[in-house]
């Protein structure tokens, strides 16, 4: 608006009430300002916060409230905004795994005995069927003369095996990434063979640091994989409520709303969980299945709210859905696995 100078001597306007503009602003005002817009209680991460917690009520405003992007965050917007935090989280530091180790820990006392047991028990019941090949038994032979002594495979044959083993069992298509995939491996293979050279009292540390590395390479990749899966829930979602007539565009915002809701649970558990690891003393309160039941609930009653359906046909629905999901879930780590690897 043009009013007068005079009228425009304070931060807000005297006749209508807007904040005035200035174009010449410092640096630090453009950060207060950035800070107001994203932690003012009436901006939209808190209208959209305080209606994500509602089941599919989110999602329905999106679809009936012509003015829904004025108050609200849009779902890809939303959906990227958790995905970089997460990635923010886990690239600092902040959520990062602590304890993955590759290859075998020494055997206590007790372990040996309970293990040499179990050996001796299995060569008695193979050899008393003559078609068991000599060479099984042969290994077994060895692995109790080995675990007699705590001794490790020797390393050379630990870098073959793994070479072999990943061979046989990753096949992917095209060419070229089955090959990239192999070279990969066989880079890996060769870096734990490495760590076999290094001091005895280094080589835990030494096999933790490059498990972590893989499966932190994995957990940073989950929400872009899950981002690419989401249309193919939304493929099923549509099959399931074919009657409802509902648009594609429905279930996949449906979907990612969902989503959202779900990384923003586990990043407020991932950051209960830092907290649990300063304060000890909270560990007697166990959020771990009340947050699982929670989402489950949650995912429920958004299908239940968003197609208007009775329990029996949610519930139905809901469970075939959801063991689809799990299968296809189930893929996209192997995906973000092949990603880990490849990137690590």
């Amino acid at each position: 608006m043009n009013q007068s100078n005079s009228q425009k001597a304070g931060k807000y306007c005297n006749q209508c009430g807007q904040k005035n503009f200035r174009p010449q602003r410092t640096i630090k005002e453009l950060l207060v300002e950035f800070v107001e817009d994203w932690l003012n209680y009436d901006s939209k991460v808190f209208k959209t916060a305080r209606m994500l917690i509602k089941p599919a009520a989110l999602s329905r405003d999106y679809f009936t409230n012509s003015h829904h992007k004025n108050h609200y965050v849009t779902p890809i917007k939303l959906y990227l905004i958790l995905s970089i935090i997460f990635l923010i989280m886990t690239k600092a530091g902040g959520f990062t795994l602590t304890n993955v180790q590759f290859g075998g820990e020494e055997l206590t006392p007790e372990q040996q005995v309970e293990l040499q047991q179990e050996l001796a028990d299995a060569r008695v019941q193979l050899s008393d069927n003559d078609n068991i090949n000599p060479q099984v038994l042969k290994a077994i032979e060895e692995a109790q003369n080995n675990s007699a002594d705590n001794k490790p495979l020797d390393p050379f044959e630990q870098t073959l095996n793994c070479k072999a083993e990943a061979k046989d069992i990753f096949h992917l298509w095209p060419q070229w990434l089955d090959q990239a995939l192999e070279q990969r491996i066989d880079k890996l293979c060769d870096t734990y063979h490495d760590i076999s050279y290094l001091p005895e009292e280094k080589q835990k540390a030494a096999r933790s640091a490059l498990g972590l590395s893989i499966v932190q390479n994995m957990i940073e990749v989950i929400p872009q994989t899950m981002l690419f899966a989401l249309p193919i829930f939304a493929l099923l979602l549509s099959l399931f409520y074919l009657f409802k007539k509902r648009l594609y565009v429905e279930h996949l915002v449906l979907l990612i709303h969902s989503h959202s809701f779900m990384f923003a649970i586990i990043l407020l558990y991932l950051g209960w969980s830092q907290l649990v690891g300063w304060l000890p003393q909270l560990q007697v309160l166990h959020l771990g299945w009340f947050v699982f039941f929670g989402l489950i609930l949650y995912l429920f009653y958004a299908q239940k709210n968003f197609y208007q359906t009775g329990y029996w046909a949610t519930s139905w629905r809901f469970l075939l859905f959801g063991i689809l999901y799990f299968m296809i879930f189930g893929f996209m780590l192997i995906v973000a696995l092949l990603i880990g690897l490849m990137s690590t």
